[in-house]
């Protein structure tokens, strides 16, 4: 583990040891600081998820969950990066590292809303979950697209120095937002549908996309997005990434594991410690060091030097 340098572009860890009174220290979730410090450098995205129960005030959900993460960090000396020299910075230092999403757009009602949680820290945000709201449609809608908010939405975002995250939209929203964005965007965990055809993984036209707007996918690890059943291995994730090296994906490709938003794990997974076990097999089956490199970090990071 201490030779990998890893970024994570969804986890739902600090939202759950929020409701569960757990530290983010040490806990018996997927993911904990201790773990994250033996990797050379292990950086998350901690989402804060709007679970519907929290729709009737979405914008408190969000600044406790938010208000949880800095105190962790601050009292377990984790930087909670807000730029991309940040996280530089703590590459370069030796820090802990982590940035903050949200995951949908409910709490957003206007645009002040936005502007707050960027002061807050967060700097990443998909713009649905599985359900429609007032930004565009989800995965599990009725089909609608972008909603003249949304696109108010994509360009504030744009212009401000925040990522857009599209897992968890669907089809007519994510073209609709392809279509205007004038920076690339993130799936941050999502697979292929071609090899598991549920509606929350994307399919090879919409990978296209993304190679021709130089924007990435985070690998998922939840099973029922890798085969369609509780069962996967090790293997499974890598159909999946080697399918999207088939399809030109090289410069494409990051790890978005769904840690503690997923009901069940691949085969010898238990967390943020199996990491390891991706990058070893991808090896095995002859990928380069480059590769390798790509995926863990360098993809994601390009995106966070454009965007953040």
């Amino acid at each position: 583990m201490k030779n990998y340098i890893i970024c994570d572009t969804h986890c739902d860890t600090a939202a759950k040891a929020f409701d569960k009174n757990y530290t983010l220290f040490e806990n018996p979730l997927h993911i904990d600081i201790k773990r994250m410090s033996e990797y050379k450098m292990y950086t998350p995205f901690f989402a804060v998820f709007i679970s519907p129960e929290y729709y009737c005030n979405p914008v408190k959900r969000c600044t406790d969950v938010i208000d949880f993460i800095h105190k962790q960090a601050t009292q377990h000396n984790v930087k909670i990066c807000k730029s991309y020299s940040d996280l530089i910075y703590c590459q370069k230092n030796n820090c802990l590292s982590a940035f903050i999403s949200i995951e949908g757009g409910e709490a957003v009602k206007n645009i002040s809303d936005l502007k707050n949680f960027y002061k807050l820290g967060v700097r990443m945000m998909s713009l649905t979950w599985n359900n429609d709201n007032a930004l565009g449609g989800g995965a599990l809608g009725d089909g609608r697209g972008l909603s003249d908010f949304g696109a108010r939405v994509v360009d504030f975002m744009n212009n401000n120095k925040m990522i857009i995250d599209l897992s968890h939209a669907n089809e007519k929203t994510f073209y609709d937002v392809m279509e205007i964005t004038r920076k690339p965007v993130v799936l941050s965990h999502s697979n292929s549908y071609s090899l598991c055809p549920n509606p929350r993984n994307i399919t090879d036209r919409q990978f296209e996309e993304i190679i021709r707007t130089g924007s990435v996918v985070g690998i998922n690890l939840y099973p029922l997005f890798l085969t369609g059943n509780k069962n996967a291995r090790v293997s499974d994730i890598l159909d999946h990434i080697e399918y999207f090296l088939s399809l030109g994906g090289e410069d494409n490709i990051c790890i978005g594991t769904d840690f503690d938003g997923i009901e069940y794990l691949p085969e010898n997974f238990s967390g943020i410690e199996n990491i390891g076990m991706i990058f070893d097999e991808l090896s095995k089956r002859g990928h380069d060091s480059g590769i390798l490199q790509k995926i863990a970090y360098k993809n994601i990071y390009r995106i966070m030097s454009i965007c953040l």
